[in-house]
């Protein structure tokens, strides 16, 4: 049985990112062409992606040296998570903080749940929620679905 420890634990964060990030794709494949999501990722999608982003940010910090209990914490603050990566040299220009705050707003405040908006008014569509997921996957450096697979 596979288990996760202090040792693995941004490795296995890694890989979790990766996987809810494609299955975030996968969904959105599915039903983001359905009436309504014109505008907006589905709720779902959006839940794997803020998933991705949080596990990203949260292997780069372990990676980094941060502390395990510190890093669980942060919890589903992706802005915090984003601003302990700034302290410990991820590249300032590398996410897109507008769409961070908003879907870590999403995400913590439980609104993507139950459908309410965010207090920043707004919620991201796939395409840049994509983009942002894809940067973040890289900066803890996020297996590949190739590599995931023995593709590469």
């Amino acid at each position: 049985m596979f288990t996760v420890n202090k040792d693995n634990r941004a490795q296995y964060y890694k890989y979790l990112a990766r996987l809810n990030y494609e299955a975030a794709r996968a969904a959105d494949d599915q039903v983001g062409f359905w009436p309504g999501y014109e505008i907006a990722a589905p709720p779902p999608v959006m839940v794997l992606c803020a998933h991705a982003i949080e596990l990203s940010l949260k292997a780069f910090l372990l990676d980094q040296g941060a502390d395990d209990n510190h890093v669980r914490r942060i919890g589903h603050d992706l802005v915090q998570g984003w601003e302990e990566c700034l302290e410990l040299g991820a590249e300032p220009d590398e996410v897109d903080v507008n769409i961070l705050a908003i879907i870590s707003d999403l995400l913590g405040s439980h609104r993507l749940r139950y459908g309410e908006p965010s207090v920043l008014g707004t919620v991201p569509v796939f395409g840049p929620l994509s983009t942002l997921c894809e940067k973040c996957l890289s900066i803890c450096g996020a297996p590949t679905k190739a590599q995931i697979l023995g593709d590469v």
